[in-house]
């Protein structure tokens, strides 16, 4: 027989050893974790070996799209054309997920997107396109499972050409996503978009168009409902947009188009209570549009815009517009400029939208063939145009116009591994401030991503 003394040390050494085990395992564990994290990447990169489609204009001629879908797709099944890509995004530390004051005790946690995309093509001879493109998206959170989604957008078009110079076409866009739609948002919030849209163009030999179109489009937002806050985003920003848009464009050089646009839009609540939010608008825009090859990329556009609520009483806004985003190569420096500026719907009650600008520049370095560097800074402004009534720390009440101001320092660097493909590490640093109390956050991401524009 075995003494129970022997029996209590056999018991003893059993238990260290599955506890020795079970230790191992977890260090296995988040061994694997750690290297699917480093690894995912370079084989999805190798698996689909891809690149961005240079679609720089907002209307593309008909022949255009023709000669890129022939050039740029890489697969074919039976009669389709099939363009995958993937996007690796924001794959790093986030200090503070929900965009809490400091003195709330910010949440921090590890976060990684994926995003692959498709685009399908079905040609008919040289007068009909047809085309499908599915773009999930999965956010992952390792902590904050109520943040993990998988957002979703789908748009199936067609094109059709019409005695060699007149297009029609039209496309239906689905997408329900989780996200921070407008800078006024902390916490990001679920928001379902629904699009149709028509197009009629005149296009010429030269790739000149002047056409119109019509788009109906409802937004839709949940309720962001916690134990600290309560926003009942469905009641103030869901909404259907009706826009009616005439566009002309005209090349000046072999891949540059100087542009003219115009546009009138209805915005009308769908909750009862945010009807008083109702309104329209007239935005006239113009500048020029560059490719995406060459020493000058992207769009410089400036316009005006006036946008009147319905109801009598309220402010309305009449001023300079921008959407402008413009890259400058020269030898190893990439310059960057950008500017923003238009009327963002606000969920406050005592406004119906605030004026939003942003500046930002950049600057890239390129040390060698196979490493850059990066820096960018954006500065903004939001401006609520309607007083706000607060009550001050001696019992009073003071009128106000309230004005927040942003600041984002970006920093990191980038090394290429094939073509114009690279993977990349940043650190974002930004920050709010504003001249009432409770406003104040700021919150720093480090992370990697994966970029076609090396």
């Amino acid at each position: 027989m075995v003494s129970a003394p022997r029996i209590n040390k056999l018991k003893a050494l059993r238990q260290m050893y599955q506890a020795a085990s079970k230790s191992k395992e977890q260090r296995n564990t988040k061994k694997r974790t750690f290297l699917f994290l480093i690894f995912l990447p370079p084989f999805f990169l190798i698996l689909f070996l891809i690149s961005v489609p240079t679609y720089g204009q907002s209307y593309q001629t008909f022949r255009k799209e023709l000669e890129q879908i022939a050039e740029q797709t890489k697969y074919r099944l039976g009669p389709f054309r099939i363009y995958p890509t993937i996007w690796f995004k924001d794959i790093g530390y986030d200090d503070n997920v929900y965009g809490k004051r400091e003195e709330d005790e910010p949440i921090s946690d590890y976060t990684m997107t994926i995003s692959p995309e498709a685009k399908v093509y079905l040609l008919f001879r040289n007068y009909l396109i047809l085309s499908l493109t599915e773009s999930p998206e999965y956010v992952f959170y390792i902590k904050q499972k109520r943040e993990r989604r998988l957002n979703n957008n789908i748009t199936p078009e067609f094109k059709l050409l019409l005695f060699n110079r007149f297009v029609i076409s039209g496309d239906y866009s689905s997408s329900n996503r989780r996200w921070r739609a407008t800078s006024e948002f902390d916490v990001r919030a679920n928001q379902h978009l629904e699009r149709f849209r028509g197009r009629f163009f005149y296009e010429s030999a030269r790739r000149t168009s002047l056409g119109v179109s019509i788009s109906v489009t409802k937004i839709s937002f949940e309720d962001i409902i916690s134990p600290e806050e309560e926003i009942h985003l469905s009641r103030a920003l869901s909404r259907e947009e009706i826009k009616s848009y005439f566009e002309f464009n005209y090349k000046i050089f072999s891949e540059s188009f100087f542009f003219l646009n115009g546009e009138y839009a209805e915005y009308k609540f769908g909750h009862i209570e945010s009807q008083w939010r109702n309104s329209y608008s007239y935005q006239v825009n113009s500048g020029l549009r560059f490719p995406f090859v060459g020493r000058i990329r992207g769009t410089f556009s400036l316009g005006y815009k006036r946008l009147t609520p319905v109801r009598a009483g309220k402010t309305s806004f009449s001023g300079l517009v921008g959407d402008t985003s413009v890259l400058l190569r020269i030898r190893r420096f990439n310059f960057r400029f950008s500017y923003n500026r238009d009327c963002r719907f606000s969920y406050f009650t005592d406004n119906i939208f605030f004026l939003e600008s942003r500046y930002g520049i950049g600057i890239s370095y390129y040390l060698t063939r196979y490493v850059r560097l990066d820096y960018d800074f954006w500065y903004g402004i939001a401006n609520y145009p309607e007083l706000i009534l607060l009550r001050m720390p001696d019992e009073t009440y003071n009128e106000i116009e309230r004005r927040d101001i942003y600041r984002t320092h970006s920093v990191g660097f980038v090394v290429r591994i094939i073509r114009n493909t690279g993977l990349g590490i940043r650190a974002n640093f930004w920050e709010r401030d504003s001249n009432i109390s409770g406003i104040k956050r700021d919150r720093i991401f480090v992370g990697g991503y994966l970029t076609y524009e090396f």
